[in-house]
């Protein structure tokens, strides 16, 4: 485990959270979560949760690609 790594890691996330106290207006966000081969998709508004879902099917899709290699 590259220690390295995991303090870049941290610095991104801290960093992503001052920029979201920084920004003006409103702030759209969404994620996916994949546990196993199953995606969970969240979004503060629908163009964040489709963009979640195309995310996770090109995740998923590398993965199965990936697992067959």
């Amino acid at each position: 485990m590259r220690i390295d790594l995991i303090f870049v890691g941290i610095a991104l996330i801290l960093l992503g959270i001052a920029l979201l106290g920084l920004s003006a207006g409103q702030v759209h966000y969404g994620g996916v979560v994949i546990i196993g081969p199953f995606p969970i998709v969240f979004g503060s508004s629908p163009d964040m949760v489709i963009l979640g879902i195309v995310l996770a099917l090109i995740l998923l899709t590398f993965m199965l690609i990936l697992a067959r290699w």
